[in-house]
Formats: structure tokens, C-alpha cells, sequence
């Protein structure tokens, strides 16, 4: 209690002119006792002494002058202090153990007492140091359950080298190589551009300097698609595998590879780690140089399995790759998929699609077969019945469905039901933060104190709904 009343005085007397006045006042009105007034006053002045700068600030007052007295006194009181208490005599230490019973406390700090070392036994080495270990690459296989990683660069799984997995754009920056609005940064630092995978280093060069990794299927599947024609497509050579497992059907993609294997034609079944091609800088689009090589990868759902009919109708004609098309590819984050994975052995990629934030909610007629619901149950929120005029589809950002809601006419706003009826797809509901964050998705854009499907939306809506 007594260290307490001190350090509070010693606050006390930090104060310059307010301070010094209030107790001066104090102890003429009688507040404070005149021995424990005095007490405290010498000994928070003792710890705490006033800078000089502080006292330059001051008036000249009695109080001051008394300051740097004591100051000056302090480390000769402090050490006899310390001196007296490791004085104690052992007759009067254990006489006061005696009255109070029991046995010494060990004092704080004091080192622990440690074992005799038998000089028979071997000494037992040292656990490295905890920086020695943080460059470590851990163990990939057991990693993500039934999935491995498509190329031999694991630096994903280690401590800090992460940054070592990703092959960055010619910007330099880490973050260019992830999933979602990470390009193309404009004047005030918001992204511009949508990257629908993430673009994984080379770690085996030839001595030219192009890349020779092997690229390998994340899991067991079957070939979906190859194609060997780098002039049809701004993915260059790439192959598609169609994935059974944790559920629904999934695809991952391998893009910009230096070749496809022979043996690589759909239909054809693949082993967990089939070797698919080799890693390269392939596209009919955009040039990548050697340093930049890399192997682009996805992991997609179909938006619609009537892909070429949409084309056909909208003037564009016969698709190439048919259904695998990367504009009837929806992605989700690879990393974060399998992350996911690791974390819930039990699920699959309906769970974790469930589990994605909602960034808006769109109305559309009910007509006809949707594909989608159809495809992916897991995205119905529950049976429809013939009294559901519409659905109502919640998305994420960049348009990959999460749910689907039936919806009666009594549950539709009158303003939305006369969009739907007047072939617009009205939203029911928007995340202001998340939109304003990925504006590069460009799925979703404000007009004045609103926000509504832009091209690319209602493009989109229109490929689903079809």
C-alpha cells in the first residue's frame, strides 16, 4: 500500500505548475498530515526528479530547488538501501522464518536448480535454434487431404519462403501471382484487373534457361480436355482434369504449359501426380519471357453445360474447347480451396463454396432448366415448388453462385418484380465494402447511390440462365 501511495505521488509530482500549487494548497488547508505529506513529498521527488528542460519551463519556486537536492542525494540512499537488505543476519532471518513458519521463498529471478551432470551418460545435443528451422520445407503429401501441389515447387508449405511459390508479373509484386482483384494497380492503389488463379515459379531450368518442371494432376481424375494449339487460346497449351471427389464434380486447370504429353487425350483416367506436361510461357494473347515463366492453375466449376448453344446464340459462333472454354470456367482461390481442405478432411468444395462471403443478391426469372441447380445441388437453399416465380442467386464478387433461393411471388418486391418483368435482373442486395474492395471483378458497378449488374454481369447472367 505504502509503494502504491509512493508511485502515485511521484505521478503527483511530475506536474509542473498545477501540480505543485494543488498539494502546496493542500497542506495548508489541512488535507494531508504534515509527516506522511512530507514523507511522500522527499521520496517521490527522489524517483522521480524533474528534467531540466522541465524546470526551465517552470517558475522558480521553492519546491524546484528542493528537487535537485534530493536527486542528487538518491543513489547514495538507494545504495545503502540495497546494501542494508543483503546485510541481514542469518540468526535474525531464521528467528523471523521461526515466527511466521514454514520455508524460505526463493526469490524472484533467482535461477531454478538444475541436476548434477553424470559424466557416464552422453550429453544429449541441443534443439537447433527456432531460426534455423524457419526456412524449413514441410512435408507436402499428407498436406491437403487427397491433393497434392501440381509442380515440384512446396514452397507454399514452408515457414517463410511462401514467397518463393508465386511467380509475380513484371511488377515485381508477390500478390500479382494470388486469385482475385491483385493487378493492374491504378493512381490511387485499387486493382483493375481479375486474376481467376494463381501462377506458380519454376524451380528446374535447362541450360538455356527454360523452365523443365514437370506438371502433374492436383488429384485423381480424368483428362477433360487438352488443347496443343497455342494460337486458339490465351491460356496457350492447357489441360483440363475432372476431378470426382469430396462431392460434386470440380475441374483444375494447367495453362501456359511448353507441352502436353502424349498420352494426355480425354477421356483418359489419371493417377494422383499424373504427370500432364511441362511447365512453360505458351499463349496466343500476351508474351511471357523466361524469367517469368510459370504455371498458371485453377480450380473451376462449369457454368453451363449448354456453353456452345449461348455462343451460337449471341453471334460468336461454334466456341473453341467446346465446354472447357475458360469463359464457361468459374474458379475459386486454389490455395484457399485446399487450405480449407486440410482443415476439414470430412467436406468438399460445396462446403467450402458455402462458406464464401456474399457480395450481392440477384433476382432471375424462373424458366426452364437451370443449369447450375442442376449441376451443383448443393447451392439450393431448398425444393422448389410450381408457386416459385423466381430465384434469387447470392454471388460472390466476381459471380461464382453460393446459393440459390427459390422465391414466390409474395416474396419479391413489387420495384423487382417490374425489373424482372421488364427483362432486367435486379439485385435484392449489396455488400458495399466487399464491391468497393474488387471493383476489377467488374461484375457488380455503382451508379450514384446504387449498384447493379454492369456488362460483364449481366454477360454472366445471361451464360447461367441460359
Amino acid at each position: 500500500a505504502f509503494r502504491g501511495m509512493i508511485e502515485q505521488s511521484a505521478q503527483f509530482f511530475r506536474k509542473e505548475k498545477q501540480g505543485n500549487v494543488a498539494f502546496s494548497r493542500g497542506l495548508e488547508n489541512g488535507k494531508f498530515g504534515l509527516g506522511v505529506g512530507a514523507a511522500l513529498l522527499v521520496t517521490s521527488l527522489a524517483l522521480s526528479p524533474i528534467s531540466s528542460a522541465g524546470e526551465s519551463s517552470s517558475p522558480s519556486r521553492a519546491p524546484t530547488v528542493t528537487v535537485k537536492k534530493a536527486a542528487q542525494k538518491t543513489p547514495a540512499k538507494a545504495s545503502r538501501s540495497k546494501a542494508s537488505k543483503k546485510s541481514i543476519p542469518p540468526s535474525a532471518l531464521k528467528a523471523s522464518l521461526d515466527r511466521k513458519g514454514g520455508k524460505p521463498k526463493p526469490r524472484p529471478g533467482a535461477p531454478p536448480k538444475t541436476a548434477r551432470v553424470n559424466p557416464s551418460k552422453p550429453v544429449l545435443p541441443p534443439l537447433p535454434p527456432p531460426d534455423e528451422e524457419e526456412g524449413a520445407i514441410l512435408p507436402a503429401s499428407p498436406a491437403f487431404v487427397g491433393l497434392d501441389l501440381p509442380t515440384a515447387n512446396q514452397a507454399l508449405f514452408s515457414r517463410n519462403q511462401v514467397a518463393d511459390f508465386y511467380q509475380p508479373t513484371s511488377s515485381g509484386r508477390i500478390i500479382s501471382a494470388g486469385f482475385g482483384c491483385v493487378r493492374n494497380p491504378n493512381f490511387w492503389g485499387s486493382f483493375t484487373r481479375f486474376h481467376e488463379g494463381i501462377d506458380i515459379r519454376s524451380v528446374q531450368r535447362d541450360e538455356d534457361g527454360e523452365p523443365r518442371d514437370p506438371v502433374r494432376s492436383m488429384g485423381e481424375g480424368r483428362v477433360a480436355y487438352a488443347n496443343r494449339d497455342t494460337g486458339k487460346s490465351n491460356y496457350g497449351k492447357y489441360v483440363v482434369v475432372e476431378h470426382d471427389l469430396f462431392g460434386p464434380r470440380f475441374y483444375s486447370l494447367y495453362a501456359h504449359l511448353a507441352s502436353v504429353d502424349d498420352r494426355v487425350e480425354p477421356g483418359q483416367s489419371l493417377s494422383r501426380s499424373a504427370r500432364l506436361g511441362i511447365m512453360g510461357r505458351t499463349s496466343n494473347e500476351f508474351r511471357i519471357d523466361r524469367e517469368h515463366a510459370h504455371l498458371h492453375f485453377e480450380v473451376d466449376l462449369m457454368a453451363n453445360d449448354r456453353y456452345a448453344g449461348w455462343s451460337r446464340k449471341r453471334g460468336q459462333g461454334e466456341p473453341n474447347h467446346g465446354l472447357f472454354n475458360g469463359a464457361n470456367l468459374v474458379g475459386v482461390d486454389p490455395v484457399r480451396f485446399m487450405q480449407f481442405l486440410q482443415v476439414n478432411p470430412d467436406l468438399g468444395i460445396g462446403d467450402f463454396i458455402a462458406r464464401e462471403p456474399v457480395a450481392f443478391r440477384v433476382l432471375a426469372p424462373r424458366q426452364g432448366d437451370f443449369s447450375w441447380v442442376r449441376r451443383y445441388p448443393f447451392a439450393l437453399s431448398r425444393k422448389p415448388t410450381e408457386a416459385d416465380k423466381a430465384w434469387e442467386i447470392s454471388m460472390t464478387y466476381y459471380g461464382l453462385p453460393i446459393r440459390v433461393t427459390p422465391r414466390r411471388r409474395e416474396e419479391i418486391p413489387e420495384t423487382a418484380w417490374k425489373a424482372l418483368k421488364a427483362g432486367v435482373w435486379p439485385l435484392t442486395f449489396a455488400n458495399a465494402p466487399l464491391l468497393r474492395a474488387n471493383t476489377a471483378a467488374e461484375v457488380v458497378i455503382r451508379k450514384g447511390d446504387r449498384w447493379r449488374l454492369g456488362d460483364k454481369g449481366r454477360e454472366w447472367m445471361s451464360l447461367l440462365m441460359f
